[in-house]
């Protein structure tokens, strides 16, 4: 190596060296600020590069250097070199934004992005390529890469999406725990709220580009594709507080400058992460499209009546929808999906009090029926809950976020105990696995 540099924002670099003119650049998928790297999972993490052609530079000399697909038409014939280098353009503009135009600017983390040609959406050993899709794993971004399977690459809004897991995780907060989710669930509201906020994220970062896209199957001919601008209140859509579909609407909404007849919201940018990395992160609720929303009144009070329009404009139905967000409890809230056991949101029990759930059973413990959600006001000594029930529930307790204590068997006679602080509140997740389809009970006991 004869010299190194750093290129500037639009690709500019420049090197003075002495030795001979006979030279080759290499050109690193790699920013330092913020810090992000791109590498093959499949082969020791090694940073992915790009080599050029020889020159001779015996004089001033420039040098363009691109990195080429491999496509030929009909398919991958050669190496497929700008792949990594598209990852990287995506997460770097999705931080760039933030750093330019947000306050306080957020202090990104070194970011991790693993790619490879034989990621393939299959679960088992990720340095052999099989990590299942791309996804965020609470440490690094792992992205599918298998010709004629799925190719995430050129996806540039889920590239984006990913990065908006890892900005949720180290810069604002969810609480999701992850899990199957499609057009039309009825979702646990934090991973509804987790998976809408990061459309959303893509088409506020890509903007105007609000076309949300994946390529898949052979010849990367196949795949899907939404519009995130476009409000899907429809009865497919099964909008409401627990539907992806309505909060990737309801926060792109809040952020974008078109007029609408029930959009009469505009805070940018800054508006939404203004409230991402304050109320959001700090709520005693669980992050969901409540504390979200009453944010954003709180934060701008005088936007609080186009907000509630807003937020209606998805709540039309009886059964699916959402009332105007009062709290970040969702207090009054009157659409359960079809599930009366849903509600309230958060059912409120005391010390001492023993309440009645009902839960769903034969479908997927990320689906809101088999998840209901208790909010406990501390008492400063200890507590404790317990659950009973013919069918296999566990207990998760939640600090703000944190999880204080867990009980998980394959019983429904599950116990946590923790220590509390008088007049902090507290969120028992009771998250069911019946099996058997339909409702079934469960008791859940609050002792001092």
């Amino acid at each position: 190596m004869l010299a190194e540099t750093t290129s500037d924002g639009a690709g500019h670099y420049g090197f003075d060296w002495e030795g001979t003119a006979r030279v080759k650049l290499w050109v690193y998928a790699q920013t330092m600020e913020p810090p992000i790297v791109v590498v093959d999972n499949t082969s020791g993490d090694a940073t992915y590069v790009l080599e050029s052609a020889e020159v001779v530079a015996e004089d001033d000399t420039t040098l363009d250097v691109v990195a080429t697909t491999g496509w030929t038409g009909v398919s991958y014939g050669k190496a497929r070199v700008a792949a990594p280098f598209s990852i990287l353009d995506a997460a770097f503009a999705a931080a760039r934004r933030f750093l330019d135009e947000t306050t306080p600017k957020p202090a990104f983390p070194r970011l991790e992005i693993n790619w490879s040609v034989d990621n393939r959406p299959e679960d088992g050993l990720v340095l052999l390529g099989q990590i299942g899709t791309s996804h965020w794993d609470g440490e690094e971004i792992y992205v599918l890469g298998k010709e004629n399977v799925d190719t995430d690459e050129f996806d540039t809004h889920v590239l984006v999406h990913e990065w908006g897991h890892s900005f949720e995780d180290r810069i604002t907060r969810s609480d999701s725990w992850g899990g199957s989710h499609g057009y039309g669930d009825v979702l646990d509201p934090r991973l509804a709220y987790s998976e809408g906020f990061c459309n959303a994220l893509s088409a506020m970062i890509l903007d105007p580009d609000t076309i949300y896209s994946d390529s898949m199957g052979a010849g990367q001919g196949h795949g899907f594709w939404e519009d995130i601008e476009e409000n899907d209140t429809s009865e497919g859509a099964k909008p409401g507080w627990y539907a992806e579909t309505t909060v990737q609407n309801v926060v792109f909404d809040v952020y974008d400058k078109n007029v609408e007849a029930f959009d009469g919201v505009e805070l940018g940018l800054q508006g939404v992460y203004a409230v991402l990395i304050g109320e959001l992160k700090t709520t005693p609720a669980m992050v969901t499209l409540f504390p979200f929303v009453a944010g954003l009144k709180s934060a701008h009070p005088d936007a609080a009546t186009a907000i509630d329009a807003l937020v209606s404009h998805h709540g039309a139905g009886a059964a699916f929808g959402i009332d105007p967000v009062k709290d970040a409890w969702g207090t009054g809230e009157s659409h359960a999906a079809g599930d009366p056991g849903a509600l309230p949101v958060f059912v409120p029990v005391e010390a001492g009090a023993t309440v009645k759930l009902t839960l769903i059973g034969g479908i997927d413990p990320a689906l809101l029926g088999q998840n209901r959600f208790l909010r406990v006001k501390g008492t400063g000594a200890p507590l404790e809950v317990r659950s009973s029930s013919l069918h296999d529930v566990d207990l998760y307790v939640y600090l703000r976020g944190k999880e204080l204590d867990g009980s998980a068997s394959l019983s429904g006679e599950e116990s946590v105990s923790f220590a509390t602080q008088e007049g902090e509140e507290y969120v028992v997740n009771v998250q069911g696995y019946g099996e058997v389809s339909g409702p079934y009970e469960a008791t859940i006991e609050v002792l001092p």
